[in-house]
């Protein structure tokens, strides 16, 4: 993918694109879902616990139950991720974020998550709190795939949202950055790229290790070569 549009700034998905933490929340579902016997097809899971809020992730997972059960599940999820200590980061993305906040690219994060998370992953990074705009699941009425959290960091940043690159992971996150009006990198595994692509992403990587940064008289030019998953883009700094 290389694109003519010259960005204003990049915006960051947390789970799966700065944070390994898959495992983790895949594991607390299949643990809640059998423990009220309640069986969701293998194929489908990637896209039922993966890039939305806990209380719409609940209230699809868990719709034949009543409401004060399914509460209780939202304030287990909250507890689980509040429990985890600290993550693995995603394989050269600490360092991607640290110079882009170094070239003086405009960062911001929209994620699913709340924010005790979000203190987590960034007590993990080199680049002492490098987004200018953080949003969190609790800042807004509609979670992903819905594109609000992505038309909020947009507007906290006074930036149109075409002239914003957005990392992903999921079919919602992809969903609701596209629907926004940004352009989308997929981040995931290779078996998911087509998932991702359908959902509006341009192209779809494993991980950012090979993301290399030149200066350029318009910009930055950040770029990746491979095969499959190659990008290139001139962002703005400042």
């Amino acid at each position: 993918m290389i694109s003519k549009i010259k960005y204003k700034a990049i915006v960051f998905d947390m789970d799966g694109v700065i944070i390994n933490s898959k495992e983790y929340v895949e594991e607390f579902w299949l643990e809640k879902l059998n423990e009220y016997d309640i069986h969701i097809p293998e194929g489908e899971r990637e896209a039922r616990f993966h890039g939305r809020p806990a209380r719409p992730t609940v209230n699809d997972l868990f719709a034949e139950l009543d409401e004060s059960t399914r509460e209780q599940i939202i304030e287990e999820c909250a507890k689980n991720d509040a429990s985890v200590e600290s993550y693995l980061m995603i394989p050269g993305v600490d360092d991607f974020i640290k110079q882009s906040h170094e070239a003086g690219i405009r960062l911001g994060l929209v994620t699913s998550a709340l924010p005790g998370k979000v203190e987590r992953m960034l007590a993990g990074l080199s680049a002492s709190n490098p987004f200018e705009v953080i949003v969190t699941a609790n800042l807004v009425d509609n979670g992903k795939p819905d594109p609000e959290c992505y038309m909020m960091a947009a507007g906290k940043m006074d930036i149109d949202p075409e002239k914003i690159i957005v990392f992903e992971d999921s079919v919602s996150g992809v969903t609701s950055a596209s629907n926004a009006g940004a352009t989308v990198i997929g981040v995931n595994e290779d078996h998911l790229s087509d998932s991702l692509k359908n959902a509006g992403a341009i192209v779809v990587c494993n991980d950012f290790r090979m993301a290399e940064f030149k200066t350029e008289k318009d910009g930055v030019r950040v770029f990746q070569g491979g095969e499959k998953s190659s990008f290139s883009f001139v962002i703005t700094a400042g």
